[in-house]
């Protein structure tokens, strides 16, 4: 059938089997790093103060997922190898189930099973750390994401994480050295222009209620509880992900060539 052309089971299977085959030992040591480094730090954060608020959870949430984004930026090592990328465009298979099983691994797996290691990280850490005299808040997903934002919103953020890992991912195709600080670099640049725009259209369009970088907006209501500017967030961190993956998935069809 023609779609075989461009996806198989088997072959996404057996690509899928080679991949584990040849990074077992990377995976593995990766998760046990992860795990030991969740504990340790939890522990040390535990065992300081009389009382450990839930809050004390957001900041190691937020590096500990800063961690698992460098991993996903780190996706296709052969490519940083020119013959090690030669080979690898060789194998039996098309372009989009090598770049499937890539986000199958560094997300679909990856982000889920982090999450479970962090946890379980954190409830071994209270249990070790808890002494008398000593209130450790536990710790819940639910709650973690309900201290950050509004029940109705937490499904608009999970994606808009999901869209900075797509993000680091193209990061890792484009960039064959150094993608996670050149990905980290090109970010950084986008929120730049896209910050100095604001400011340039605030002097066009309100410049007598604009002075020096201050950025003037007309906020105003969609719905009883939604205003503008929300809603332009809410696309962005929900739809960038439709850019990031075929530009991703393009570049990697452009080193085949």
């Amino acid at each position: 059938m023609k779609q075989n052309k461009y996806f198989s089971l088997g072959r996404f299977a057996q690509l899928l089997r080679n991949d584990w085959l040849i990074n077992q030992k990377s995976y593995l040591y990766t998760l046990v790093g992860m795990s030991i480094v969740v504990y340790a730090i939890t522990y040390l954060s535990m065992i300081r103060p009389v009382n450990f608020p839930f809050t004390n959870y957001i900041p190691l949430f937020i590096f500990y997922m800063l961690g698992i984004g460098a991993i996903i930026g780190s996706a296709f090592p052969v490519l940083k190898d020119h013959i090690k990328t030669t080979n690898y465009l060789m194998l039996p298979g098309s372009m989009f189930e090598k770049f499937m099983v890539q986000i199958f691994v560094r997300m679909v797996l990856l982000i889920p099973l982090s999450l479970f290691i962090f946890w379980i990280g954190v409830h071994l850490a209270k249990v070790t750390a808890v002494h008398e005299g000593q209130m450790i808040a536990d710790f819940t997903f639910s709650e973690l994401f309900g201290h950050i934002i509004k029940l109705r919103d937490q499904f608009l953020i999970i994606v808009s994480i999901f869209s900075m890992a797509t993000l680091l991912f193209a990061g890792s195709v484009y960039f064959n050295r150094f993608s996670l600080v050149k990905t980290s670099i090109v970010f950084f640049l986008m929120i730049g222009i896209v910050v100095l725009t604001f400011v340039l259209f605030s002097h066009l369009f309100y410049p007598a209620e604009t002075h020096g970088f201050h950025i003037q907006l007309q906020n105003y209501k969609i719905t009883e509880d939604l205003y503008n500017t929300q809603l332009a967030g809410y696309l962005l961190g929900a739809l960038s992900w439709l850019f990031f993956l075929p530009l991703a998935y393009f570049k990697l069809k452009e080193k085949e060539v």
